[in-house]
């Protein structure tokens, strides 16, 4: 999942500047940057998939709040598959159709897929910080995760409430942190496994 939103925030065009119509048409009438969305598309989805499996873990070790924190967690896999589709379907037509055409008229229709997407993942980070909220005092106060786990989460949802202006940056460092997370789990296995 990492890999995926570096590579595409990396393909992405900057499409809010003066030539941000040009800027989208030039990238999208590039086969190779058509190519590398579609792959994007396509791996984001089975990352978000993949951290259910890591959500299952991570909730057994919550205890009474495993609820919150698998229902938060579907809310934020849901949002992300979604924001992520919007943001690649035009790309994935545009390179297996000869119906749709790039061009000025049909890069408008990107930018406002690539806005409909960032607020996907707006709303997927709102969703994140319940999870990581939830999960704090776990480590706190159980200590049915390491302490720093719990407290860089905790900072990680405060960042996500302001996720209007941090989705771009709260996206990467709840990837991180799910990294982080899974291989700590996998180092220390709770007690009873």
């Amino acid at each position: 999942m990492l890999v995926g939103l570096l590579v595409s925030y990396a393909n992405s065009p900057d499409y809010t500047d003066e030539d941000g119509l040009r800027e989208t048409v030039a990238s999208y009438r590039d086969d190779s940057n058509l190519d590398l969305t579609e792959a994007m598309t396509l791996v984001m989805p089975a990352g978000s998939l993949l951290f259910l499996w890591f959500l299952s873990a991570l909730a057994r070790r919550v205890g009474s709040r495993s609820q919150v924190v698998l229902s938060s967690g579907i809310v934020f896999v849901v949002l992300t598959m979604v924001a992520t589709i919007t943001s690649g379907i035009y790309a994935v037509s545009a390179l297996n159709t000869d119906t749709c055409e790039v061009g000025p008229g049909t890069a408008m229709v990107v930018m406002l897929l690539m806005d409909v997407a960032y607020a996907g993942f707006i709303a997927a980070m709102a969703a994140a910080a319940v999870l990581l909220f939830a999960v704090r005092p776990a480590g706190v106060t159980t200590h049915a995760v390491p302490a720093w786990l719990g407290w860089s989460g905790f900072v990680i949802a405060v960042l996500c409430c302001a996720s209007p202006f941090t989705a771009w940056l709260t996206v990467l460092l709840m990837a991180l942190w799910t990294i982080a997370a899974g291989v700590v789990r996998m180092v220390r296995p709770p007690v009873g496994e």
